[in-house]
């Protein structure tokens, strides 16, 4: 049991201050995407270039597809992870987050999960918070910080994993192109340059798929974990509001 469940005797009646402006549960704008030499991200090889990101979550190398395939609902079980991870490093270490906000929330009402009710337990989840400082405001802007998080570490993704295919694939792309004019113009060499464009064609195919289904995972996984986040934003200014 966490110590947010021992507050949990006497309840405080939940009861929104009427004076204050209601926050809007819209989430945050994604900032926009840095310029790609100067983007990093940790799961994308940076350790070769010695500027590797935090150890945040242990990540199968990238050179190598993970085990499985993305699919619409479902990421990548470390991509998921990583997210998680994300947000509990932030939570630890970022002053914003200092005091309850709205993951103590949530780790909160899953601490009372034998509440079947949904929103007596987010009210519930809220009055145990309450008397350590959490208002409605700084539960709806963390929220938002949170989402922010997640997308600034998507478009580094997505700029660091462009970079990447762009690395890998591109000069190979160039040579297959070079090969298939050689064919045409050397037709003597018919038969060797078939091998080449094969080998070429397979490896550019092998690393794709791989980059791909690691992209989409990646990014199913963030764009999850964010309407996960709205969906509770949206519960708490239904029951809030």
């Amino acid at each position: 049991m966490s110590f947010l469940k021992t507050l949990l005797n006497p309840f405080v009646e939940f009861e929104e201050d009427k004076n204050k402006k209601d926050v809007k549960g819209n989430p945050p704008q994604t900032p926009p995407v840095i310029p790609e030499k100067d983007v990093t991200h940790p799961l994308i090889n940076e350790s070769d270039r010695g500027t590797a990101g935090p150890p945040v979550v242990p990540m199968q190398q990238q050179s190598q597809p993970p085990v499985g395939r993305p699919t619409d609902a479902m990421p990548f079980p470390e991509h998921t992870e990583y997210f998680d991870a994300l947000l509990d490093k932030a939570n630890r270490e970022n002053p914003i987050f200092a005091g309850p906000d709205f993951k103590e929330f949530i780790d909160a009402k899953l601490d009372i999960d034998d509440i079947t009710d949904e929103q007596l337990k987010y009210t519930t989840a809220f009055n145990i918070l309450k008397s350590a400082g959490l208002n409605k405001d700084r539960l709806i802007s963390t929220a938002h910080e949170y989402q922010s998080i997640i997308g600034r570490d998507l478009n580094a993704f997505q700029t660091a994993h462009a970079r990447q295919y762009k690395e890998e694939l591109q000069q190979k792309e160039l040579d297959l192109q070079k090969k298939v004019e050689e064919l045409r113009q050397l037709t003597q060499r018919l038969n060797t340059l078939k091998n080449e464009i094969n080998q070429i064609s397979q490896e550019i195919t092998v690393k794709r798929d791989s980059l791909n289904e690691v992209r989409t995972s990646f990014l199913l996984a963030g764009e999850n974990k964010q309407k996960e986040i709205q969906l509770e934003l949206e519960k708490i200014l239904n029951y809030f509001g």
